[in-house]
């Protein structure tokens, strides 16, 4: 038998897992298609990242009344926040761009390499400054409380050790560029844009270069159907 290919393979249950996993992304991310997108908040919605929500939220609604706020509730709310806090931001800059688009303005709203970049630098920035910095807490605790619950935030430079949780939000983002942003395809025909240097993100973050050319000729030609064909089978490389 020949050498190539005999290697390790995932097993029945990790393929179980993979294809659930896809359904349900699939499911929260909503269906995008070529002529009616969707919006650009799939970062938001995918299944790590509500988890990360789940998190929070039991702990600072369960956990922390209960057992107090000590070194596990705490560390706990500062992981968690940490990898949904990039996508959710990126999120709502896209919902804003997205509406400026539909405004008129030549814009592309969805998900960017750039944009992940700079979401998770920021997050990362602040996380950093209002554990460092009272002036920085008391603002960041009096921006929240506005939004309706009272916030304190509690200098602790060991807190800093959480900030490896970005890398969370950082797979999730490129986990959405590699399947194709919501309305990514719609965007880059209507902005009139060579569809291979707008899908160079897509590429970046893994997406097999031949799915990639293939998105790029529908969306040059713009053929609806073969785009919606394409977005409805996009799924993870799949192992050799």
């Amino acid at each position: 038998m020949p050498a190539e290919g005999n290697g390790a393979r995932p097993s029945i249950c990790e393929r179980g897992f993979a294809r659930g996993f896809e359904r349900c992304r699939r499911a929260l991310r909503g269906v995008d298609r070529a002529e009616t997108p969707a919006l650009p908040l799939g970062e938001a919605v995918h299944p790590a990242a509500l988890a990360a929500v789940a998190v929070l939220t039991a702990n600072d609604w369960l956990l922390k009344p209960h057992l107090g706020a000590g070194l596990v509730t705490g560390k706990l709310s500062d992981l968690a926040g940490l990898a949904f806090a990039p996508v959710a931001l990126s999120a709502a800059i896209g919902l804003v761009l997205a509406a400026c688009a539909r405004l008129g303005a030549p814009i592309d709203p969805s998900l960017s390499r750039r944009r992940l970049i700079a979401c998770t630098a920021a997050t990362g920035l602040v996380f950093a400054a209002v554990k460092l910095d009272p002036r920085a807490a008391r603002a960041v605790a009096a921006a929240i409380s506005l939004l309706g619950r009272r916030a304190a935030i509690v200098l602790d430079r060991t807190d800093l050790a959480c900030l490896p949780a970005l890398a969370v939000a950082w797979w999730i983002g490129r986990d959405e560029l590699r399947r194709v942003p919501l309305g990514r395809p719609a965007a880059i025909h209507r902005l009139g844009r060579p569809a291979a240097p707008a899908l160079a993100d897509v590429r970046w973050a893994g997406a097999p270069e031949g799915r990639v050319a293939a998105l790029a000729a529908a969306i040059d030609a713009w053929q609806p159907a073969q785009i919606d064909a394409w977005l409805a089978g996009v799924t993870a490389p799949r192992p050799r």
